[in-house]
């Protein structure tokens, strides 16, 4: 099962391609490819053609998706039919701008050091008891190509704040990945140099996964406590944070930003901000998701945050913004399971991450504990994923500009 469906090319615009897929036209940049033509079978990610298969590869694929698809657009325009409840009408403006069309990416952890010391995150500097990680560039490489083969068209690399990365080898990642796989690379290791940021652009990278966390300055500062072992370039604040997501926007990068739900001392009003400044920011894709406390962190018992004032946040964040990306976090997915993701999407959101970690290191990407999907194959989790989408009438389509 492929994680997008491809289309065919049926115009070419300066550096804009239209792409064709069951009478659907959508707009893609044609910047990650060569020599395309008009006629070109191709995948397409977060508005991006990723790469070009032959006919016969896709015709295999629409071969399966045909029919299905129909079916799903009908199912999906049912269920967000007559919507009364906010979630309702969260869902049903979904359904308008966005269609049945949902996104699933993969996620590859690569290292769990960080040099921060986050009040609410288990891979804090301080947290000891943690055995630590570090995957070097051909064990990463031979990750992207194993989620690939699985039909991954898009991913994420992640990691903590671990300067053993330093530029160079931020640009030989990327470079030496993108050289062997066309996948659409999303980077999210922290706060980095512009330099870095701009030298991993030109390796190939198109997004970047950077977070603000909260838009109130004083829960940032508490949350985020610095120190002499503190990075130079990530003693700004807030403000700083903000700068770069802003310079990393003019740079190019599709951005995925958002905060955390339910951090103490954040205040209703917080969270109205918080979904604002994620808007001001341009964000391909909208992430926040539930605070869940880690026994190795001193917020261990403070409460988690409840289902319920997160699907309102989804929903209100659906109706300010009509053509967002939403994600379902794996933090709703670690409290709440399936049952919190389906309702999750049928209160606005339309997107998915599914681990793609080697399993051997999944357990210590420990930001919070017992994560959805560290102790299950990718193959058993993909299916679980796949079928809640059709369950809903979803197809795991993303290709719009």
């Amino acid at each position: 099962m492929c994680y997008a469906i491809p289309g065919r090319v049926v115009e070419i615009s300066g550096r804009v391609a239209t792409v064709d897929y069951f009478g659907e036209k959508r707009k893609a940049y044609t910047d990650l490819i060569e020599d395309l033509k008009i006629g070109d079978n191709v995948y397409a990610q977060g508005g991006f053609v990723i790469r070009k298969i032959s006919e016969e590869e896709a015709g295999e694929v629409l071969s399966v998706w045909r029919e299905l698809f129909f079916k799903l657009q009908e199912q999906d325009k049912k269920l967000a039919n007559n919507p009364q409840s906010l979630f309702e009408r969260a869902n049903a403006i979904r359904q308008k701008h966005q269609g049945n069309s949902c996104c699933v990416h993969g996620i590859i952890e690569f290292s769990n050091y960080c040099s921060c010391n986050c009040l609410y995150c288990g891979i804090r500097r301080d947290n000891k008891n943690l055995t630590r990680y570090r995957m070097e560039i051909p064990e990463m490489v031979a990750a992207v190509g194993e989620a690939v083969s699985l039909g991954f068209q898009a991913l994420v690399l992640q990691s903590g704040e671990d300067p053993y990365y330093d530029e160079d080898k931020l640009e030989a990642i990327v470079r030496e990945i993108r050289a062997k796989y066309p996948v659409l690379l999303f980077m999210s290791v922290g706060e980095r140099s512009v330099e870095a940021y701009q030298r991993m652009y030109n390796a190939g990278a198109r997004g970047a996964l950077l977070r603000f966390e909260t838009s109130n300055p004083e829960v940032y500062e508490k949350m985020k406590p610095k120190s002499p072992l503190t990075p130079l370039f990530q003693r700004g604040g807030l403000d700083a944070r903000l700068n770069l997501i802003r310079q990393l926007k003019d740079m190019g990068y599709l951005i995925v930003t958002g905060f955390l739900v339910g951090l103490p001392g954040q205040k209703s009003a917080d969270i109205m901000r918080d979904i604002k400044l994620t808007s001001s920011l341009d964000a391909e894709m909208f992430s926040f998701g539930p605070f869940v406390p880690h026994p190795a962190t001193p917020l261990a018992r403070k409460p988690t945050t409840d289902l319920p004032k997160t699907l309102k946040i989804i929903a209100r964040t659906r109706i300010m913004n009509p053509e967002a990306k939403i994600l379902v976090t794996m933090a709703l997915e670690t409290l709440y399971g399936l049952d919190g993701a389906s309702e999750a999407l049928m209160a606005g959101a339309n997107s998915l991450m599914i681990n793609v970690t080697p399993k051997k290191y999944r357990r210590l990407y420990d930001i919070y504990p017992k994560r959805f999907g560290t102790e299950m194959e990718t193959a058993e989790h993909i299916d679980k994923a796949i079928n809640l989408l059709q369950s809903l009438g979803r197809a795991p389509t993303d290709l719009t500009v």
